[in-house]
């Protein structure tokens, strides 16, 4: 398994080399064999190694055990530990997700708020299979075939090529212990009915089937970086100052006409369309006006398509904000100032709470401005407003209270706070914003 594990990090490109590796450890079988395997290889690769724990609070007791365990073995051979606790299930209800993707989306945030680093995951062979099965399940395009990648930014799987049977027997000659976590047997989720119920009958017909399967992927991921590439060399020829070519558009092959629309709706507006936006904007590339996701709004008039995100549903407005209370279009908005240790729990869920102690000179309340950036707590990146607001699906944008002082911006609604001013163990005085209200 080493030998594949080498071989998956020199291959796939993965840019472990003299970095800081930081392994996403659950405690199970395939984490705790990654674990190990790049212990084993740590001089080789020059590597800084540290690993990463989530307790998500699903599983009550046995999740704290896994824990206890997890802190047991880094303690045991002498890695970093980082670790999180997170309730998943509330989050997941005030966000409208699954347990799934919320418990993803959590994972992910934590991982970019460990800093300058690499992030090990213990994706297998197994996992790309189950992924793959269920991309067709959903009506997957070329792309859902191309499964789990190898390497996503600053993410690497370097057990990608080594099937879940071959993990559990290195952790049987090496001696690894590990837990089992009870909700891989629960019938509830999907990938799990998938990795009980059918792959066992696909290797029935073919007991090579993941070794199939891994040839599928490396095709489906050839001819998607092809097509690709077609697809920004159509996006240089289609734009033009004020739009794109609706004439070139419509002359593409529909395969490549569709990954055009939706090229040129990332890269304009930072959306990601489904089938159905890329079918509603085919409809109008004679002319017309669709609007897709939020705000997002496409437009056809003499032969050019325009995205407009950001339409103009307000004036700009601003208010002093050093009493604490301003009257704005909205109605007025109230702060107050409270001891940490007398803060509702409530308001940290809600994101409505800065540290008052970091607020550099004058503080105004407004609405967004273009170009306007944050860098939300706890992220290792800073982003614009329009970025932001797109991935979280916000609406009202233009009408989103925003926090600012001299250094910038403190707080967005929808959002949260900046992570120079977020609650940290040394903060003594924290600002709580009200909502607006009408008089």
């Amino acid at each position: 398994m080493i030998c594949k594990v080498r071989h998956a990090i020199s291959e796939y490109k993965m840019p472990a080399q003299s970095r800081r590796v930081i392994v996403a450890l659950s405690g199970g079988a395939d984490s705790m064999a990654l674990l190990r395997a790049l212990l084993s290889l740590r001089d080789e690769l020059d590597i800084t190694l540290e690993a990463c724990h989530v307790n998500h609070g699903i599983r009550g007791q046995s999740a704290d055990c896994d824990e206890a365990f997890v802190k047991a073995e880094c303690d045991k051979i002498g890695i970093k530990l980082h670790l999180l606790h997170a309730d998943v299930p509330s989050l997941a209800r005030e966000m409208g997700l699954g347990l799934e993707e919320c418990g993803r989306q959590v994972r992910y945030s934590f991982f970019e708020s460990l800093g300058d680093c690499i992030i090990a995951t213990a994706h297998t062979l197994s996992d790309r299979c189950e992924t793959l099965l269920l991309n067709e399940t959903r009506g997957a395009s070329l792309r859902g075939l191309c499964s789990i990648p190898a390497v996503r930014g600053n993410v690497i799987r370097p057990l990608i090529d080594c099937t879940r049977e071959e993990i559990e027997a290195y952790c049987a000659e090496n001696e690894i212990s590990f837990v089992t976590d009870e909700t891989n047997l629960d019938p509830a989720y999907s990938r799990n009915r998938i990795r009980l119920n059918v792959i066992p009958e696909l290797k029935k017909i073919n007991p090579s089937f993941e070794k199939a399967v891994s040839r599928l992927i490396s095709s489906a991921i050839e001819d998607d970086d092809y097509f690709a590439e077609i697809t920004r060399d159509a996006f240089g020829k289609a734009k033009k100052e004020n739009g794109f070519d609706t004439a070139f558009i419509k002359n593409q092959h529909p395969s490549v006409r569709k990954r055009l629309l939706a090229y040129i709706l990332k890269e304009t507006a930072d959306i990601t369309p489904e089938l159905v936006h890329l079918k509603l904007v085919e409809q109008i590339l004679d002319g017309g006006t669709a609007e897709i996701i939020g705000n997002t709004v496409v437009s056809v008039k003499n032969s050019v398509l325009t995205v407009n995100p950001e339409r103009d549903d307000a004036a700009e407005w601003e208010a002093d904000f050093t009493s604490l209370c301003a009257k704005l279009p909205r109605g007025t908005v109230r702060a107050e100032i409270v001891n940490k240790n007398e803060l509702p729990p409530k308001h940290i869920v809600h994101n409505k709470v800065i540290d008052y102690d970091r607020i550099i000179g004058q503080c105004v309340i407004r609405n967004r401005r273009a170009g306007d950036k944050i860098r939300p707590a706890g992220s290792s990146c800073t982003k614009t407003l329009k970025k932001l607001f797109n991935e979280k699906h916000l609406e009202g944008r233009n009408n989103r209270l925003i926090l600012a002082d001299d250094l910038g911006i403190l707080w967005v609604e929808g959002i949260g706070c900046a992570d120079r001013v977020k609650i940290t163990e040394e903060t003594q005085k924290i600002l709580v914003i009200g909502d607006a209200y009408n008089d």
